[in-house]
């Protein structure tokens, strides 16, 4: 039940002239290496291997399951906007649930696709790995300005550290990531128990 991603977000959370202005560079010689710290810290924070456990700006994922649970399906991710669940039944036809036979119900740590109590689980292709598939979109909006600001700071704050100390070598505390990169995102990260 691994996710996988299947739409990244239509924009960073942090745009390159923003980060520019953090960091106070007004020329362009840098700006790719500029931008591939963004990525970088971004990549570090965002999505299923990300450190916050969570997406940031919204995007989709897909989760697939070899058969129906029993009660609901536990997400691996919060914020969840939208679902859709398809299926292929014994002849390997695909059939999409109709939305209201489920419903979206977010936890402390995730968010489940919860069951009618009238959904009669239709047979499945017992050959797929893939027989249900969770299509989702999560993240706190469809634009960088729906993310959080202490968030937003954070990638600034990882990317201008690493623009910084750009070698891997050196005195062990230049090189150690700002302690207040932790304390911005701490109350945004999701917890697993």
């Amino acid at each position: 039940m691994k996710p996988s991603r299947v739409n990244p977000p239509a924009v960073s959370p942090v745009s390159l002239g923003e980060f520019k202005n953090q960091v106070r560079v007004d020329f362009c010689d840098d700006d790719l290496m500029l931008q591939s710290y963004i990525d970088a810290a971004v990549a570090h924070l965002d999505g299923w291997q990300g450190v916050l456990g969570r997406a940031m700006v919204d995007q989709d994922w897909r989760i697939s399951l070899m058969c129906w649970p029993d009660d609901a399906i536990s997400l691996p991710f919060g914020d969840v906007s939208a679902a859709s669940i398809v299926y292929f039944d014994e002849a390997n036809d695909q059939h999409t649930l109709l939305s209201e036979q489920y419903e979206i119900v977010e936890t402390a740590t995730c968010a489940l696709i919860r069951f009618r109590e009238a959904f009669a689980r239709p047979p499945l292709n017992t050959d797929r790995s893939d027989a249900v598939q969770v299509t989702f979109t999560t993240g706190f909006g469809d634009s960088e300005h729906a993310v959080p600001a202490p968030l937003r700071v954070a990638i600034m704050m990882l990317a201008a550290h690493w623009y910084e100390n750009r070698e891997s070598v050196g005195d062990v505390k230049s090189n150690a990531l700002p302690q207040s990169v932790d304390t911005l995102i701490a109350p945004y990260r999701r917890v697993f128990y």
